[in-house]
C-alpha cells in the first residue's frame, strides 16, 4: 500500500491529537489588576445604588481557558464530533466524555471522565462560547491547505500553473434556518412577514476534484447571492478555476475574478447571451471571442475596475433525457489550452455542488441550527465545514476521485466509518491496537468498502418542488405570537 495517504491522513488528524498548531490559541496566564486609586474607590462607596452581586469583579490569577475540563482541543474535537454524530445534543457529548471519549485528549495523567463529576452541559456549552471563531476559521483554512497538498494541486504562485495543476472550484449557494431569537433577528433578520426563522444566506466552493469545501461566504438573506461572490475570489489563491450556474453568470462575478487573476467557467441566460453577441443566431459548437462590456445597471465590488472583460462564448445544444437543453457558457479561459469539450465536461460537473449540499445539509445536520446567538451559527457552520471536510480528506485517500463527475464511494457510510474510527483513537482504542500507520490503514481499508450500489437504470428526472409535511394540525401561517393571539381571540368569543 501506498504510504502518502497514510502520511496525510496522520497530518489531517493531526490537528486534533497534537498541540502542536493549537498551542498558539490558548489563553496566557493573566495578572490581576492593580488596586483601585483612593479616589476611585470613594466613587465606588459613593453608589450605593449598585449591590455588591453587580460589582466588577477582579480575574482570577490562572483562571485560563486550558485550565479547564474543556479545554480548547477537547471543545474543538466535540464540536466535530456533534456535527459527526447522529444525535447531535450536549447531553450526548457529556455522554461521550463520562465514557472515556476524550481521555487521549486531555493532559497527561488524571483522565478527563475521571475528572468530570456531573452529567450538567453548562461546562461544554460555555466552552463552545469561549471558543474563538478565528479558531476554527484558522482550522477550516489549514485542513484546505492539507486537502491541496494532498492532491497534488499547484501553491499559490505568481506564474500561472499548468492546467492540470490548477484548482477548480465549483460555486454554489443555500440557505441555513434558526429559530428566531432577539440576537438572531439582529444579525440576521427573516425573510419576510411575520415568522418564526431567521435565514442565514451562505455561498461556498467545493472542490471540483475532492468534494471538499475550500471557500465560504455568509451573510443574511437580504444579501445577494451575488454580491456574497465578491468576497470569495479575494480570500482564494490565484489561478483559481471557478464553475457556477446561471445565478452567478453575471458581469460582477465574472469581472471580480479575472481582477483577482482568476479564471470562471458560467453558465449564460438565454437573454444575456443574445445581448453579447448583438442578437445574431449560433449554431451548437459556436466558440466565438467577445468582450463582456458591463452595462449602467451592472455593479461591482469596491476596487473592481468597470473594464470589459475578455472572453469567449460558447454554445451547444446538448441531448438529456431524450430532450434537447441549449447550453450558453461564458469563459476566460485560452482557447489554445482549454477547448470547447472539455469546459462542457467541466461544466456538467457542477451538478455534484447540488450533492455536496445534500451531503452537508443531511448528514451534517447543517440544515437547521439550534443556536440562539449569531455567534455560535457561524462557530456551528464552521465546525460542520471542519467535519465535513476530514470526511472528504479520509474518502480522497481511500481513492475517491471525482473528476468524472460520478461519485463511487458513500459519503453516509464514510461519515459513519470516520466517526467510529476517530472514537476509537480519541479513546485510546486504536492506539492500543497497534501504530498510528496501521489504525490509518485499517481505516482507509474501511473507506473503500463503503461503495454506491450499481444502479441497473439511471434515476428519472425529478421536479424540484417542496412538499409539505403530512400532519392533522393546521398549517401555522406567520408567527406563533399571531397565531397565539388569534386563538386567545377564538376562545374568548366563544
Amino acid at each position: 500500500m501506498n504510504k502518502a495517504p497514510l502520511v496525510s491522513v496522520l497530518k489531517l488528524f493531526a490537528l486534533l491529537f497534537t498541540n502542536r498548531w493549537i498551542h498558539q490559541w490558548e489563553q496566557p496566564h493573566q495578572p490581576p489588576p492593580p488596586p483601585p486609586s483612593p479616589r476611585l474607590r470613594w466613587k465606588q462607596r459613593k453608589k450605593s445604588n449598585r449591590s455588591k452581586k453587580n460589582r466588577p469583579k477582579a480575574p482570577r490569577r490562572g483562571c485560563g481557558f486550558y485550565q479547564r475540563i474543556f479545554t480548547l482541543r477537547v471543545a474543538l474535537w466535540y464540536l466535530i464530533f456533534q456535527r459527526l454524530n447522529f444525535d447531535q445534543s450536549l447531553a450526548a457529548v457529556m455522554r461521550d466524555l463520562r465514557r472515556g471519549g476524550a481521555d487521549r485528549l486531555g493532559p497527561r495523567g488524571r483522565k478527563l471522565s475521571q475528572r468530570i463529576k456531573s452529567a450538567q452541559t453548562s461546562a461544554y456549552n460555555q466552552a463552545r462560547q469561549r471558543m474563538p471563531l478565528a479558531l476554527l476559521q484558522a482550522a477550516c483554512a489549514y485542513l484546505g491547505q492539507q486537502i491541496i497538498l494532498m492532491a497534488g494541486l499547484a501553491r499559490p504562485s505568481k506564474e500561472k500553473p499548468a492546467p492540470a495543476k490548477r484548482q477548480r472550484q465549483l460555486l454554489d449557494g443555500s440557505t441555513l434556518r434558526m429559530l428566531a431569537t432577539p440576537k438572531l433577528k439582529k444579525a440576521f433578520r427573516p425573510a419576510r412577514g411575520q415568522t418564526d426563522w431567521c435565514l442565514m444566506r451562505i455561498v461556498v466552493g467545493f472542490c471540483a476534484r475532492k468534494g471538499a469545501l475550500l471557500s465560504t461566504a455568509q451573510e443574511a438573506i437580504q444579501t445577494s447571492e451575488q454580491k456574497m461572490a465578491w468576497a470569495i475570489p479575494e480570500k482564494a489563491a490565484p489561478w483559481v478555476i471557478w464553475s457556477a450556474d446561471r445565478n452567478f453568470g453575471v458581469w460582477s462575478v465574472v469581472a471580480q475574478a479575472a481582477h483577482h487573476r482568476q479564471d470562471v467557467v458560467v453558465r449564460l441566460t438565454r437573454a444575456r447571451a443574445g445581448r453579447l453577441v448583438g442578437q445574431q443566431p449560433l449554431r451548437s459548437g459556436t466558440d466565438r471571442a467577445i468582450q463582456w462590456s458591463p452595462t449602467r445597471h451592472d455593479q461591482a465590488a469596491e476596487g473592481t475596475p468597470r473594464d470589459p472583460v475578455a472572453g469567449r462564448l460558447i454554445y451547444v445544444q446538448i441531448e438529456r433525457a431524450g430532450r434537447p437543453i441549449d447550453l450558453w457558457l461564458f469563459t476566460t479561459l485560452e482557447a489554445s489550452d482549454y477547448p470547447l469539450e472539455l469546459l462542457v465536461q467541466w461544466y456538467g460537473q457542477r451538478w455534484q455542488a447540488e450533492l455536496h449540499f445534500r451531503s452537508v445539509k443531511t448528514q451534517m445536520r447543517l440544515a437547521q441550527l439550534d443556536v440562539c446567538s449569531p455567534e455560535m451559527a457561524v462557530k456551528e457552520f464552521y465546525a460542520a465545514i471542519l467535519g465535513y471536510n476530514f470526511v472528504r480528506a479520509v474518502m480522497w485517500a481511500a481513492g475517491e476521485r471525482l473528476e468524472s463527475g460520478v461519485q463511487t464511494l458513500s459519503f453516509a457510510n464514510a461519515r459513519r466509518a470516520v466517526l467510529d474510527w476517530m472514537l476509537d483513537w480519541t479513546s485510546g482504542v486504536g492506539h492500543a491496537t497497534g501504530t498510528d500507520q496501521r489504525w490509518a490503514q485499517s481505516l482507509l481499508e474501511e473507506i473503500r468498502q463503503q461503495k454506491l450500489p450499481k444502479r441497473k437504470k439511471p434515476r428519472p428526472t425529478q421536479v424540484r418542488m417542496v412538499r409539505r409535511c403530512a400532519s392533522k394540525w393546521p398549517v401555522l401561517k406567520g408567527s406563533r405570537r399571531a397565531a397565539q393571539k388569534r386563538y386567545e381571540k377564538r376562545t374568548k368569543s366563544a
